[in-house]
């Protein structure tokens, strides 16, 4: 079962909230005056003090199941499927909602909160014909409504496809790019890298960004993560293209936009030269 969630990155509230629970961690120490001691051992249990939260009101729940410790969870918003999580530690607290995200215009609190575990970045656009009603007939609506799951019947092929893809991705962790944070979030060191490898006579090509500035990253690309369990470290053979500090991440976006363009320019001519460069460029469009 995959649960469903609506998250409009739009609205500023939503925004708000997003960026306070779901973007950064929240340390134990700020909100243990909220939380019970069985919540406390419950969220400490495995030795983890920081975490991402997000929540859900009552009036969810009417309609749709509650999440509970381990299922999946994607959100949604401005038609397109935008992030992936797993639950860890669900619990009610309502007065811990409140100092999260204040209630709802009806005076609703988001009290049953559950914490995301294995944050990543999704890019699916929403497609109403990639779904089936519970009774197996094609879904005919343009949107989700507030909460939603979805069993294996209710998937077409094609968004199980996508979706793999997704998590599969996923599998490399975003702590070297941080896709989603604002763009004018401070970064006080990154590197634009190049990395080129060949398979089967095939050169590859890819430039990438890392926050980290670690000499065994080669990049967050599918293709990448793909050849990397296939042969190892040692296929890739990696440059640094440019060293930046005290910089915003729009504008280290910006600037590998910029170089994978380049990088593009350079293999269009030679046959033998392929830029696997499918989604950096989409990370300028993160406002």
């Amino acid at each position: 079962m995959i649960h469903v969630r609506c998250a409009r990155l739009a609205s500023p509230v939503v925004r708000n909230h997003w960026d306070r629970t779901v973007l950064q961690k929240i340390s134990i120490d700020e909100i243990r005056e909220f939380l019970t001691q069985d919540q406390v051992q419950n969220l400490t249990k495995d030795g983890a003090t920081e975490f991402h939260f997000w929540g859900d009101t009552d009036a969810t729940l009417a309609k749709t199941k509650a999440i509970e410790t381990g299922e999946d969870i994607i959100f949604y918003g401005e038609n397109s499927f935008h992030l992936k999580a797993r639950a860890g530690a669900v619990f009610v607290n309502e007065e811990l909602a409140k100092y999260f995200w204040s209630s709802t215009d009806d005076g609703l609190a988001w009290k049953n909160i559950y914490v995301l575990e294995e944050v990543k970045d999704l890019k699916i656009a929403y497609k109403a014909s990639d779904f089936l009603l519970k009774d197996r007939t094609p879904r005919l609506a343009t949107n989700f409504q507030s909460g939603a799951y979805l069993e294996g019947y209710q998937l077409m092929p094609e968004f199980l496809s996508k979706l793999e893809i997704g998590w599969e991705e996923g599998v490399v962790s975003d702590e070297h790019t941080k896709r989603g944070i604002p763009r004018d979030t401070p970064i006080n060191q990154a590197q634009i890298y190049e990395v080129t490898f060949s398979v089967d006579g095939k050169n590859m090509i890819y430039v990438g960004q890392d926050l980290k500035c670690e000499d065994s990253y080669f990049g967050s690309s599918l293709v990448i993560y793909h050849f990397q369990k296939l042969y190892g470290k040692d296929i890739f053979t990696k440059r640094i293209i440019e060293d930046l500090t005290n910089i915003t991440k729009g504008e280290i976006n910006d600037i590998e936009s910029k170089y994978i363009a380049k990088s593009k320019k350079s293999v269009e001519d030679k046959d033998d030269w392929f830029s696997i460069n499918y989604t950096g460029e989409n990370q300028r469009l993160i406002q």
